[in-house]
């Protein structure tokens, strides 16, 4: 029993270090039916205030949860939720704006070994929202 235990916190260990240190992928055109450690970026132009993405963020049930440095986190979620993304614990990072455009990152708050386009699915409506204003 102790060996199950044992084999599953390391298990769960390297899944978490694998995860944060795969990089965010750019977010493409097509929905992927299965990814592996999913983590997007995207950027949309600019929006013209931050109180508009603030809005944005808390329709969608995000709280700010940090701003230093040019970068402002949100976050929204459970880690203990379940596999879908409008439950799971979720981390969106606004970067400074670069070329007229607002990169941002989307991520598990903890870690996700895989799914099936949810966070794909959701940088993208996230990314379409935020230009729509």
């Amino acid at each position: 029993m102790v060996d199950i235990i044992l084999t599953a916190i390391v298990v769960l260990v390297i899944v978490t270090v694998i995860y944060r240190v795969v990089p965010h992928r750019d977010l493409g055109a097509k929905k992927p039916m299965l990814a592996f450690f999913p983590k997007y970026r995207n950027q949309v132009a600019n929006p013209d205030s931050d109180d508009q993405i603030e809005q944005t963020m808390g329709s969608l049930g995000f709280k700010k949860s940090k701003s230093k440095g040019g970068l402002t986190e949100y976050s929204r979620g459970s880690v203990i939720g379940d596999l879908s993304i409008k439950l799971s614990k979720v981390k969106v990072t606004f970067h400074p704006v670069s070329n007229g455009k607002l990169p941002f990152a989307v991520e598990a708050a903890w870690v996700v070994a895989f799914d099936t386009g949810d966070h794909w699915q959701f940088t993208k409506e996230l990314g379409d929202k935020l230009e729509r204003g």
